[in-house]
């Protein structure tokens, strides 16, 4: 056989077995001493429903589009620069939950995080009703247009380069507001701000 071509079928053999869903003796070959899961830049496209990492999960820069049913991920989330639309309900976070530039358009409700939730330069539209977040918030560089009524925030707000020009009639932040260049046009009646606004 040609040595090209043993070339072009072992590489054809590799990315069909690692483009499968991720089973979990895959799963071993990735995961260190403190139970953190590394898939960064590795060329899976699933996970399987009610995985259980003891650490961080790391998907950044990869083609997993979901986190299915009951995962429990006990460190944090990293899911910047990937495929990632979607977060199915039941889902907990411990720690917290970078999405920088992943595809999440909409964060769902019943999903627990327990630090902060950066959804920088993401499509996001829509956040569902009563947010509480651990941390700080940033929907910088989105299409979103509203935050949700009653919403929590216990660290930082950042909105600079979304679409939001009004603030619901109730919302909490704990820290400050960084509106980023954002001018807004409708204030909340009942605002309780922990610190300041920034222009």
């Amino acid at each position: 056989m040609l040595p090209w071509l043993t070339f072009v079928i072992t590489g054809l053999f590799a990315s069909t077995v690692l483009s499968e869903p991720i089973n979990h003796y895959h799963i071993l070959n990735h995961i260190d001493n403190y139970g953190n899961l590394d898939l960064r830049n590795k060329p899976y496209l699933e996970l399987p429903a009610g995985l259980v990492v003891k650490g961080n999960l790391n998907i950044a820069k990869t083609s997993i589009k979901e986190i299915p049913a009951d995962v429990d991920i006990q460190g944090s989330l990293d899911a910047s620069n990937s495929a990632l639309k979607k977060i199915a309900k039941g889902v907990n976070i411990k720690g917290y939950a970078n999405l920088l530039a992943s595809q999440i358009a909409s964060w769902p409700g019943g999903v627990k995080v327990g630090g902060y939730i950066n959804l920088t330069d993401t499509p996001l539209t829509r956040l569902p009703p009563r947010l509480k977040v651990k941390g700080d918030l940033s929907v910088i560089r989105t299409p979103l247009n509203a935050l949700p009524e009653g919403i929590v925030v216990e660290g930082n707000l950042y909105i600079g380069g979304s679409k939001i020009t009004e603030f619901p009639d109730k919302m909490t932040v704990k820290g400050n507001i960084f509106l980023g260049g954002n001018r807004i046009s409708k204030w909340p009646k009942n605002l309780d701000l922990g610190g300041a606004v920034a222009p």
